[in-house]
């Protein structure tokens, strides 16, 4: 008789509640009188930051597909973050989402200590809420992330480089907030 580890059933959980996750956020934007959705330029931006290319401490790799977690017949793409390496701070337009398929992931929102992120977890940062993730210090991680382009808010919009207290657990990102307000310093 065919039998599954615990590991298994956690991923085949995941390989059908992908799916489910993006048929249940396709939402229509907010169109106004004009009958369009407003441009991205003409949005209010959800955080103080801008839009540019993505900015991270250490290396990572963006691009990684994942043949075992396919929708709509192709598989979904996401990132490699070697240890020790996380993006900046930032948020997103319409939200983003993260699961690691591989290695142990950390990630941290604003006013919040930072958690790893283990296989079986997701993590949800909702539109304009201020964030960053990336590995752990001993170990990489693979994940699908997906931003979302929920009520019509859509961008990515970079802050400042994530410190090593907030990457190790001993801030909650205010510090980092208040010399990048004073001084602009990424």
């Amino acid at each position: 008789m065919f039998r599954l580890a615990g590991r298994h059933y956690i991923f085949a959980a995941w390989l059908l509640l992908i799916p489910l996750f993006f048929l249940s956020s396709e939402r229509t934007a907010y169109t106004g009188e004009l009958g369009a959705a407003a441009p991205v330029d003409m949005q209010d931006r959800p955080c103080p930051g801008e839009q540019m290319p993505t900015p991270i401490t250490g290396t990572s790799q963006s691009g990684v597909t994942f043949p075992e977690a396919m929708f709509n017949g192709e598989p979904l793409r996401g990132r490699w973050w070697d240890p020790g390496s996380r993006s900046f701070w930032h948020c997103h337009g319409g939200g983003q989402y993260i699961i690691p398929m591989e290695g142990v992931g950390r990630v941290q929102k604003r006013g919040e200590r930072m958690r790893d992120l283990h296989i079986g977890e997701i993590e949800f940062a909702g539109p304009g809420v201020e964030h960053w993730h990336g590995a752990s210090d001993l170990e990489g991680t693979r994940v699908i992330q997906q931003g979302l382009s929920i009520d019509g808010g859509t961008g990515v919009y970079w802050l400042e480089e994530v410190t090593e207290d907030d990457y190790m657990g001993n801030d909650i990102g205010i510090n980092s907030r208040t010399r990048f307000l004073e001084t602009g310093v990424r």
